[in-house]
Formats: structure tokens, sequence, C-alpha cells
């Protein structure tokens, strides 16, 4: 797995992978909801002449003598069965999705993605929630329960006033954010994919080399979840719920087979997505809303990854739809698509059983 982070700093401790059970996160009386602590690591940064905000970002800073202190601690909701209840295994182990949440700042724990878990858990799924750096919920009376590091959209904004401080090739804020969402697939994401997998030994093996593990998200997760796709953590499937819908703007995208060149996209973050598409390493769903901001989202993604294959006469397999959902209006007529954007992931039944289909197409059952 990348480790971005890692790389760019001295080790002052071992870090460590911990399970630390949390607050109960009520989300439902039919099944277990745990606040957990699925990632924490101490180092020592370089001296402040080299700061590197990027990879910095993932950090809670502080200072002894003239040593900068980086502590990562990652939080996440985790919902499963509870023992001995109908969909309880006695292995202790489950098919298990990971959804990557939006772009907001803070939320609620215990209520991200309650609706997807109240569907899965009860059919004997669980389901992860990782907050992203500087994401979750501070408000606890526990105490905080957001991740480190600095909220995405404050980095954006410090890069537009001071770009020398950030390692990046990137010269507009909208290529930065794809490369900073790609960082937390890269961190984050993947850091959740291996304490599922590696620390609570929570994730059954599917074949040589993949787990029955699915990677979801909606929005800013959507994106991140295209990006994680693009490398191999052991995941059997991913599920981009709306990735980048708001960007597509109008861009044409009729591109022959194999030609997702990104000097021929005027947004780099969508050349970007279809970029990753396009070496796609599992199958995936790519789904919207109908009235969603712009829906080629899902078909320009999909078509990437179909031509993903080296023979793109038998293209790499996907699923894509494009759901009925409600149109929302405000009251001057004009159509609300935040709402469908944002509301259509919590929408189960809508896509529940379609989703639930493909998870067991592909052995994630």
């Amino acid at each position: 797995m990348t480790r971005t982070l890692l790389r760019n700093l001295v080790l002052v401790f071992v870090p460590l992978l911990v399970a630390v059970p949390e607050a109960s996160a009520d989300c439902s009386n039919q099944f277990s909801s745990t606040i957990v602590k699925y990632w924490e690591y101490v180092g020592e940064l370089p001296p402040v002449s080299e700061r590197n905000e990027t990879s910095e970002s993932l950090c809670d800073i502080s200072t002894v003598g003239t040593r900068r202190i980086c502590t990562v601690r990652l939080w996440g909701t985790l919902h499963m069965p509870r023992h001995g209840s109908a969909a309880a295994t006695a292995s202790g182990k489950y098919p298990t999705l990971i959804f990557n949440h939006g772009s907001e700042h803070i939320f609620g724990a215990k209520g991200k993605y309650c609706e997807a878990a109240r569907f899965f858990v009860p059919k004997g799924y669980a389901v992860f929630v990782p907050f992203r750096r500087g994401q979750g919920d501070p408000d606890r009376p526990e105490g905080s329960r957001q991740s480190s590091g600095r909220y995405i959209e404050d980095v954006l904004d410090d890069f537009d006033n001071n770009p020398s401080h950030h390692h990046t090739t990137c010269t507009f804020r909208d290529c930065y954010k794809a490369e900073l969402l790609q960082l937390e697939a890269d961190d984050e994401v993947a850091f959740a994919a291996q304490y599922l997998i590696e620390t609570a030994h929570l994730v059954p093996l599917l074949g040589d080399g993949e787990y029955k593990l699915a990677v979801g998200g909606n929005s800013y997760g959507g994106a991140v979840t295209v990006f994680f796709n693009r490398m191999n953590h052991g995941q059997a499937v991913a599920m981009p719920f709306a990735p980048g819908a708001q960007n597509w703007g109008d861009v044409d995208f009729a591109y022959a087979a194999q030609s997702w060149d990104l000097s021929r996209n005027p947004s780099t973050l969508l050349g970007t997505l279809l970029t990753a598409a396009s070496h796609a390493k599992t199958p995936a769903f790519y789904l919207q809303a109908k009235w969603d901001y712009d829906t080629r989202a899902t078909i320009d993604l999909a078509y990437a990854h179909a031509y993903s294959s080296s023979d793109p006469a038998h293209g790499n397999r996907f699923v894509a739809s494009i759901f009925p959902y409600k149109k929302f209006l405000f009251e001057d007529g004009t159509v609300d698509y935040q709402s469908a954007h944002e509301g259509f992931a919590k929408a189960t039944g809508e896509w529940g059983r379609s989703v639930l289909a493909f998870l067991r197409l592909y052995g994630v059952r």
C-alpha cells in the first residue's frame, strides 16, 4: 500500500495499528455500532524550513523544543452484527463494505451511513466508515472523534494563498484537489482496508490476494473510491456514487477507445478521475441519481473503466446505472440538484438490491 506520508517523515516512535473500541454510535439497536481508532502514528517532521504542507496535512503538529512532532490518529465507525444475532457468524468474519463520506467537514459519527448499515448489516455484512483527515465528529461528550490533520478545503485555501508551501506540480486549485483526494485514497482509505484485513481480522479471504471487501462512497467519497480502485488493496469491487458530479460541467468526453488524455480535459480533476478509472483493478458499479448535477460522471467513468482492458473488444467488467430518483425543486421552480446528489446515497430503497446483486455476483457475500 502507498504510504505517502510515511515516506516523508523521520520516525521517532514505532507506528501503531490499533483497534480501540469507543462510545456506542447508536445507529440501531439491531446491530453493533462502535467508533474505533483505526490508525495511530507518531513521528518527527523535518525542520520548518523544509515543511511540506501536502504530506503534513495528515498530521496534528506539536512542537517539542526545536522538534516538530506529527501525530496521526484516524477514526471511523464500524457497524456489524451483534454477537448471537441472526446475522452473526461463528468465525466473527464478515464481508465488509467501506463507505467513504463526502466533503462535509464535521458530522455526527453515529449518523454517518446509518442507512447503508441498516440495509446491509442484517444481511450479514459489516460496514466501516473511515473519517478522512481533518473530518469527523468533534463534539462527542467523550472527546473529539475527528481524524487528525487539516480539512481538505482548508488545505486548498492555503494553496491559493501560499502555493510554494505545497509539494505539487499543480498550478491551480482543481488540479490540487484531485491530488489531495488521491492522497486520501492512498493513505486514509488504504489504512482502513489494512485495519479491517490485518488488524481487526474482520474480512474473509475471497481468493488469491482478494478479500470480501467492497469500497464505495459518494461525491468526494466517490472520487476517493475511484482513486482507491486504481491500486490493489485487497478489495474485490468498488462502488463510486456520483464521483465528481458537480465538476463535470460542459466537457465533451466523446473520446475513442483508450484515449483518456489529460491534455484534452479542461478540468484536471475530471481528467485524473478518468485516468484512474482507466486503471481500475477490480470490477466497479458506477451509480448515480437521475437528477444529480451531471450524470456524465457515471457514463464517462464507466466508459473509461471498460476500455482499460488490454483487449478493447472484450472490455473490463463493470456495471453502471442512472437510477430514477425524486426531482427536487426550489420555490422558484429551478432544480435542486444538491438534494438528489446528497440524498441518493442514503436511499437504499432505490439502489440497495442492485448493489447487493453486484456484490454477490463478485463473491462479496
